[in-house]
């Protein structure tokens, strides 16, 4: 097992998404509700081992999901605008993105989309 959120805590600290959304509107972990907009929160997903040299674990294999949540208003960045943009960085890091909607929010004036990254890291 690798520490993979400081990982991605590098990657999604980035000062283009900084500069869209903010250096105060990154979390990484899910708050009780989204008050802040727009935001990025980054959950880690699945790790597990994909390459054993000597019957021991050389290389697992990370993901990441990315919610975007933005208010549906004029000055607001639009989820796909931001999506752009993470997805450009994750990419630069040699990630693949297996996933990438919009979902519904309880709330009319929010937008939510959810991206899943991979990747694998060698130990």
């Amino acid at each position: 097992m690798i520490n993979a959120k400081k990982i991605y805590n590098e990657i999604i600290n980035d000062s283009r998404i900084v500069e869209l959304i903010g250096e105060d509107n990154i979390f990484d972990a899910y708050p009780n509700s989204v008050e802040t907009f727009p935001c990025v929160i980054y959950l880690e997903g699945n790790q597990n081992d994909v390459e054993f040299a000597d019957n021991l674990p050389i290389a697992n294999s990370c993901s990441v999901d990315i919610h975007i949540f933005t208010k549906a208003l004029k000055n607001y960045p639009t989820t796909s605008e931001i999506g752009i943009v993470v997805g450009e960085v994750f990419k630069e890091n040699y990630f693949v993105c297996t996933s990438n909607l919009e979902t519904v929010d309880d709330n009319p004036e929010v937008r939510h989309r959810v991206m899943s990254f991979r990747k694998g890291i060698f130990s």
